[in-house]
């Protein structure tokens, strides 16, 4: 029988029982502290925040991997540094007036801060905030940074794209409200214009009313142009395209301007002998260049100055595309339009392309110059930018996607009035167009027979249908449009010629018309040696078929 412990072999069990526990939970302490510093250290770095620990001296005590990551630094380069050990002056200023105001005040701030990365300038919101002793006071400071870069980039494509919608938009209302009168309006211009031509040729060169009616003329054509410029905006598959050379419309585009500009301002051509065709319409692009030319003129109207006109072929790469909206690498055909006036505002240049948005006085123009040239540039896919000092002038450059094709590169015009004697069926629900048409037609020795209502005029066909050698019909027309009929005439008859006009039409483009077997799309207000030209055109082609 073993004998009973003493007390102090009992102490010295507990004490050794006491100490081993005290191992064990060091031990568990030990590895939880472990586990808390990976699961703390795991934390910081894989947040996507940069996050930070200085003392109140600025040097770095705590960075996670997302500050090296970013800053480009290993942690070992960068625990017990400073900012302006670190990073460029400009950068370290504001960060360690913010990093003092924290420490002083012991109050947290939110910050938007700059720094560098991968060689750029980012942006980031910082919130630093004070971190507290045992006694209370300010011991070190703690920061934590968003990059909110893409953000900030992302939001300014937006806003970009915001804008562009809304010029879209300004755009589709100008066309919406233009397509509601041009009908109407272009049928008045043209009882105007067909009248006038007609009386020019009753009056003598040497009587002064044969002046008067010229300057009627004139400003007929000025107003159909106004009209089809406002129409840009609204049409999407009429346009003529096809290939062409800028440099021969730029020569017919100056014939117009010179007479009408002061001799106080030069003008200077840069046309090259060899150039790029551009798939184009012809008649917008003249548009263009009268629009930019006549806003040049008006920049130097005070002083006079140098009204400048350059075409060359140039090649775009990826960095040089970006500049232009939508455009790629590749070959460009590049207008550039310059004057030596007054220049633009910088703080308005944003704003010149905008519908109704000009510096003009009253009379001096409509705000619509700039806003049918850009609608024009972005029809044809094209690019344009705008470089303006005040007092030093404006320089736009225009790019079209240039094409491999054969283009003659004069551009004739011609003015001869063809007539013939066969009979010709007309319709118009305007009855001072049937008229004006009636004159135009029989003095070029052409058969008239003339009807105000569609289905009178199909009753009068149906009845003979080889006693007519033309069908000219408006379009939009009460009881039967334009298309309706030609359906039915050509129903009865196949391959009647047939051409229609219109002053406007969402139903109908050139390209539909052709569709429907119609031989020829006029726009209306009609001239006599346009309307001429084309009925001669369409009896000869039907004669050839």
């Amino acid at each position: 029988m073993s004998a009973r412990p003493t007390y102090q072999e009992l102490a010295q069990r507990v004490a050794d029982l006491e100490k081993r526990l005290a191992l064990t939970q060091f031990d568990h302490l030990q590895e939880q502290l472990k586990k808390s510093r990976h699961r703390f250290q795991e934390i910081m770095n894989r947040g996507p925040a940069v996050i930070y620990v200085k003392d109140t001296k600025g040097k770095y005590t705590f960075v996670n991997r997302h500050f090296e990551d970013l800053s480009g630094y290993r942690r070992e380069q960068i625990l017990g540094k400073t900012d302006r050990d670190l990073f460029p002056p400009e950068v370290v200023e504001k960060s360690t007036a913010n990093d003092k105001q924290v420490l002083e005040t012991g109050k947290p701030m939110e910050i938007e801060e700059t720094g560098p990365v991968d060689g750029e300038m980012h942006t980031f919101i910082s919130l630093k905030f004070p971190i507290f002793d045992d006694t209370g006071g300010v011991s070190e400071l703690c920061g934590l940074s968003t990059d909110i870069t893409d953000r900030i980039r992302a939001e300014a494509e937006r806003k970009r794209l915001e804008e562009q919608l809304r010029q879209s938009r300004k755009m589709e209302a100008i066309g919406t409200l233009a397509g509601g009168i041009a009908h109407d309006f272009n049928n008045i211009l043209g009882i105007i214009l067909g009248n006038t031509e007609l009386a020019v040729e009753d009056v003598p060169d040497w009587n002064p009313a044969r002046r008067n009616l010229d300057e009627v003329i004139k400003a007929c054509f000025r107003a159909r142009d106004m009209v089809r410029q406002l129409l840009n905006f609204s049409r999407k598959n009429d346009l003529e395209k096809k290939p062409i050379k800028i440099p021969s419309l730029i020569d017919e585009s100056l014939k117009l301007l010179r007479s009408s500009l002061p001799a106080s301002i030069e003008i200077r051509q840069h046309l090259p002998k060899i150039c790029p065709a551009i798939h184009a319409d012809s008649t917008q692009i003249h548009q263009l260049l009268i629009n930019l030319c006549t806003n040049a003129a008006h920049a130097m109207e005070k002083k006079g100055g140098v009204l400048e006109i350059a075409v060359s072929d140039i090649f775009l790469d990826q960095e040089a595309a970006a500049r232009y909206y939508k455009m790629g690498e590749g070959h460009y055909v590049r207008l550039s339009v310059s004057d030596t006036g007054e220049g633009i505002d910088p703080l308005i240049l944003d704003r010149i392309f905008d519908p109704y948005f000009t510096t003009k006085g009253v009379g001096k123009g409509t705000g619509m110059g700039l806003a049918v040239v850009h609608g024009i540039v972005e029809g044809h896919k094209g690019g344009i930018t705008v470089y303006s000092e005040p007092g030093r002038g404006t320089r736009f450059h225009i790019l079209f996607p240039a094409i491999k094709a054969d283009v003659p590169d004069e551009v004739t015009i011609s003015t001869e009035i063809a007539g013939g004697s066969e009979r010709i069926l007309f319709v118009d629900d305007e009855e001072a167009v049937v008229m004006v048409a009636k004159q135009m037609l029989e003095r070029i020795g052409y058969d008239f027979v003339g009807f105000t209502a569609p289905d009178e005029a199909l009753q009068r066909f149906r009845k003979n249908p080889l006693a007519f050698d033309l069908l000219i019909t408006d379009m939009t027309m009460p009881k039967m449009s334009g298309d309706l009929l030609a359906q039915e005439v050509l129903s009865i008859r196949p391959g009647m010629p047939i051409i229609i006009c219109t002053g406007f039409s969402e139903k109908i483009t050139r390209e539909t018309a052709m569709n429907i077997g119609i031989r020829d799309y006029l726009e209306k207000p009609l001239n006599r040696q346009e309307l001429s030209a084309k009925v001669r055109e369409a009896i000869e082609a039907a004669k050839g078929a």
